[in-house]
């Protein structure tokens, strides 16, 4: 099974920029990450805990697409006390139920002060591509 790594950086009150690199895939892939902050694993509000997660592409049950066609993205399994978690296309912390977003830099795009990430819909889906739709194990820590 396939291993990536997420690697926390900067955090404040709203949210919480990272790494994510994903070394043993056919080549290596490196992007931004950007997670709500830390508010003790409270559903909806914090990230997740910092640990190891078994990763499935599954079909989202809240999210479809505008055509009303299912949403499939990668799931983060056995979080405590949460479910639905998933790595999927934003921009803004404030998108964001606890799940996490990636995108290729971190930069204030909407000029409120926090970093954002852009490139998402395009850095999720070389992901998505990259893993080849399989399990993998994710690895959160910070620095």
């Amino acid at each position: 099974m396939k291993d990536v790594y997420i690697i926390r950086g900067l955090s404040d009150l709203k949210q919480t920029l990272g790494v994510l690199i994903a070394p043993a895939v056919p080549e290596l892939f490196v992007c931004k990450t950007l997670e709500l902050s830390w508010q003790n694993n409270a559903s909806n509000i914090s990230c997740i805990p910092k640990g190891n997660y078994l990763c499935k592409y599954t079909q989202s049950a809240r999210m479809t697409q505008a055509a009303g066609k299912p949403v499939f993205t990668y799931e983060i399994l056995n979080v405590p006390f949460r479910a639905g978690i998933r790595i999927h296309s934003a921009n803004y912390f404030n998108q964001l139920l606890g799940c996490i977003s990636l995108g290729d830099v971190h930069k204030d795009i909407n000029l409120d002060g926090e970093l954002d990430v852009i490139h998402s819909g395009v850095t999720i889906q070389a992901f998505v591509n990259l893993m080849d739709k399989e399990d993998f194990t994710i690895h959160i820590t910070c620095i």
